[in-house]
């Protein structure tokens, strides 16, 4: 019987916040990434909007939709854009959340588009539905470079950490 009792507290102590925060939700955020790989340099400003939805009975799970722009912030830079799809796991009572991250880079040409993938951890505090929250990321990417020769450019994986605030809405 007290093994019921406490996996009944358990569920209700899980389900019952999580419940009363499912639906659809909207982020903001500004980040900054830096490359930690050979040749070391810092990204571009990038600002995401980032709608999502959390279903009713798991709503410690929430799949969005982010939709970044690289600003031209540095010499030999462009502004570009990204999609980035996500699923993060956000517990209701604990003030940090998880995420996975796909990333569709270099909508804008004039190279090839790029898949990435990465993750991201954070805290975040909330008031009712408006909030605000801090992650890292990291994202391993395919930067082009020059080659040795001058001539042209050889591809290269480099991992790319980037730090990101932001405020969200849940309605």
């Amino acid at each position: 019987m007290r093994k019921l009792l406490t996996a009944a507290a358990l569920t209700a102590f899980l389900l019952v916040p999580a419940a009363s925060q499912a639906g659809w939700l909207v982020e903001g955020s500004l980040g900054k990434g830096y490359q930690v790989s050979s040749p070391r340099a810092w990204e571009q400003l990038n600002f995401m909007v980032a709608p999502g939805w959390s279903p009713p009975v798991l709503s410690l799970l929430r799949a969005q939709l982010g939709v970044a722009a690289d600003f031209a912030d540095k010499s030999g830079s462009r502004t570009n854009f990204e999609l980035r799809p996500m699923v993060s796991i956000c517990p209701p009572i604990l003030p940090v959340f998880g995420r996975v991250i796909f990333v569709v880079e270099n909508l804008r040409g004039p190279g090839k588009t790029e898949l990435a993938y990465g993750a991201a951890g954070g805290v975040r505090f909330g008031l009712g539905p408006v909030g605000v929250f801090g992650e890292i990321d990291v994202l391993p990417r395919s930067r082009e470079f020059p080659n040795a020769s001058g001539t042209g450019t050889t591809s290269k994986f480099v991992w790319v950490t980037e730090a990101r605030v932001g405020a969200y809405l849940e309605f």
